[in-house]
């Protein structure tokens, strides 16, 4: 069976100015991953990957024990994740620390039908920890490149 144009297209959608399917991107990209260190009478170390700093302080609320057992759950999706695990006993009253770790961006690639252009992959995600190629601020909005 011979397919038309359109179901050519639809299959395979065309590069429109230098990214593929932004329209529709992979459903991971936009997530953004912190390491989390609250301090208890033990000190607990967390990964969380959520879309906003907000929604993982949500996660981190909702999930955080104290206690000596690990945590490993989920939030809203199964993509929103939180992990964490005794690392040592302390005292005092230390302030909690955030750091964003990494962020899952599209991936850079190149057309190969026409003469190895670059564009912007929204169809495949991958997890940075480099913050220059960070596309997203703590909020969710989009960060401004210069």
């Amino acid at each position: 069976m011979r397919l038309t144009k359109k179901q050519i297209e639809k299959q395979f959608p065309p590069i429109i100015n230098g990214t593929y399917k932004k329209d529709n991107p992979n459903k991971d990209i936009g997530y953004q991953k912190w390491e989390v260190v609250k301090i208890y009478e033990v000190e607990v170390r967390y990964e969380i990957v959520a879309k906003t700093k907000a929604e993982a302080e949500e996660l981190l609320e909702k999930e955080e024990k104290i206690n000596l057992e690990e945590v490993d759950a989920y939030g809203a999706t199964c993509r929103e994740t939180i992990t964490g695990k005794h690392i040592s006993d302390l005292s005092g009253d230390e302030p909690t620390t955030w750091e964003k770790v990494e962020e899952c961006i599209p991936t850079e690639d190149e057309d190969d039908e026409n003469d190895w252009t670059p564009f912007i992959n929204y169809d495949e995600a991958n997890w940075s920890t480099r913050s220059f190629e960070w596309l997203k601020n703590e909020d969710g909005t989009n960060i401004e490149k210069k």
